[in-house]
């Protein structure tokens, strides 16, 4: 919406919305001049950080980063890609303005955005860019939420951990929990996953830091069977469970924050990350260029059977095949797996023979034009155990 912070209010597949949308400001714009510090409007963002300083510039001048109006035009297409930019006025207690990218890549649903904060000033500053992405907390198809609708904890989010992480708990170092004197109520899990956070959003407040290195979030609309996927690099990160006394809607940020950097007059900065969608089962315990992992790829033998296993879901449109490579990467044998796209989880349980000299076994993925576009997953046999 150029109207309102050039924010972008809808994401998702199969008619629904992955993004969060105050129900109370549907319709509604900020006026020219407007001294309104924020208002509910949702989806994704960005502002200037580090926030104090921010607050300390801009004393009682409208938020024009978040809630300004911007200008939008198609961009050249580039590839095949479909792409619109977004280019904000210039906020005048900053002396600073963004131009938004969002660029879809063709025969997926792989989404890249990029933000660029100039300096329009005549002199140096020290500024990085906050994002902040806005979830639906509850199950709502359009992602419209208001104050008196509540969390049914079919909201997840995933996130691998980090046991080399300097924050606590594989990289998971918790501010706020209003859900941990609650009992039953906990929404925050290291435990319940190995390897993994798990959000079983709630509708309580609570403040994660995650450790910068995450290299992916996923959001899981469980009702619905869709999976919403965020890849970001950050030196921080965030994830905000909203609940009271901070926020009333029930929505969940994921917040990026970009390097604070030193810009001359008309330098810029940017931060770049992008979205996808599948249909896909939960728990998210992988995400690939390709698309995400529910049960991950597994070779099963019993009763004198073999066969290949798992769950999954794709971001791109094409086909899918079990692949055996031997040691040199050759293909030895191909199992395919019929026409796969992002509206259609996988299913796999797949009898096979596995070839002599099979180093590894991979769930390949290619456009329709046959260009790989990744993989769901891999198996490296052990030699000892190689047919």
């Amino acid at each position: 919406m150029p109207q309102i912070g050039g924010r972008v209010l809808h994401y998702g597949i199969d008619g629904r919305n992955f993004l969060f949308i105050g129900r109370n400001e549907l319709g509604v714009v900020p006026e020219e001049g407007s001294k309104t510090i924020y208002r509910h409007f949702g989806g994704h963002y960005a502002q200037l950080h580090p926030e104090q300083k921010w607050h300390a510039v801009r004393g009682s001048a409208p938020a024009a980063h978040f809630m300004g109006r911007y200008e939008a035009e198609a961009a050249p297409s580039q590839g095949g890609r479909a792409a619109l930019t977004m280019r904000g006025s210039v906020d005048l207690a900053s002396r600073t303005h963004f131009l938004r990218t969002v660029e879809l890549l063709p025969g997926s649903t792989r989404l890249r955005l990029t933000d660029t904060l100039t300096n329009a000033g005549v002199a140096p500053q020290e500024w990085g860019i906050h994002d902040i992405l806005q979830l639906k907390g509850t199950e709502a198809a359009d992602g419209i939420v208001g104050e008196r609708d509540r969390a049914r904890g079919r909201i997840r989010l995933y996130a691998p951990l980090n046991p080399e992480s300097r924050l606590p708990n594989g990289g998971c170092q918790v501010v706020a929990d209003a859900s941990a004197s609650r009992k039953g109520s906990r929404q925050w899990s290291t435990r319940a996953l190995p390897g993994m956070l798990v959000l079983g959003y709630r509708g309580l407040f609570g403040k994660l830091l995650v450790d910068p290195a995450l290299p992916w979030v996923a959001f899981v609309d469980e009702r619905a069977g869709l999976v919403f996927v965020q890849t970001c690099s950050a030196p921080r990160k965030a994830i905000v469970a909203a609940g009271a006394p901070l926020r009333s809607h029930p929505l969940v940020e994921v917040q990026s924050f970009a390097p604070v950097v030193r810009l001359g007059p008309g330098q810029s900065t940017q931060l770049v990350q992008e979205w996808a969608a599948a249909r896909c089962p939960a728990p998210i315990v992988d995400v690939t260029a390709a698309g995400v992992v529910s049960a991950p790829l597994s070779l099963l033998s019993g009763g004198g059977d073999t066969w290949v296993a798992g769950t999954f879901g794709v971001f791109h449109v094409g086909s899918a095949a079990v692949v055996f490579r031997n040691s040199r990467g050759e293909e030895l044998r191909r199992v395919d797996c019929g026409a796969v796209g992002p509206l259609r989880a996988i299913e796999l349980n797949a009898p096979v023979t596995v070839p002599p000299g099979t180093a590894q076994i991979v769930l390949e993925v290619v456009c329709p034009t046959g260009q790989p576009l990744g993989h769901l997953g891999r198996i490296l046999l052990d030699p000892r155990q190689r047919p």
